[in-house]
């Protein structure tokens, strides 16, 4: 598998590279959350009912957060410090 993601033009990001990505992330990730934030309190003030836009906004941080729980857990091997 890493060989055919080798020859259709896969790499591994450089450091300059992961930073950009990132950073990217990070920003689309802002606009996502506005968005949804937006939107729920639209759905909120109109309709009187909370709908999807709720359920993603708060899964998303959701996994955002186990996600970093674990990362963290994974690279400090098991300890408290980041």
């Amino acid at each position: 598998m890493k060989r055919f993601l080798e020859r259709i033009g896969f790499r591994r990001m450089d450091e300059m590279e992961m930073e950009i990505s990132l950073k990217s992330l990070r920003w689309s990730s802002l606009y996502s959350g506005c968005a949804l934030a937006a939107l729920t309190i639209y759905e909120k003030i109109s309709t009187g009912k909370i709908g999807w836009a709720w359920f993603i906004l708060v899964t998303q941080y959701l996994v955002f957060w186990i996600a970093h729980f674990i990362l963290t857990r994974r690279m400090s091997g098991g300890g408290d410090e980041e």
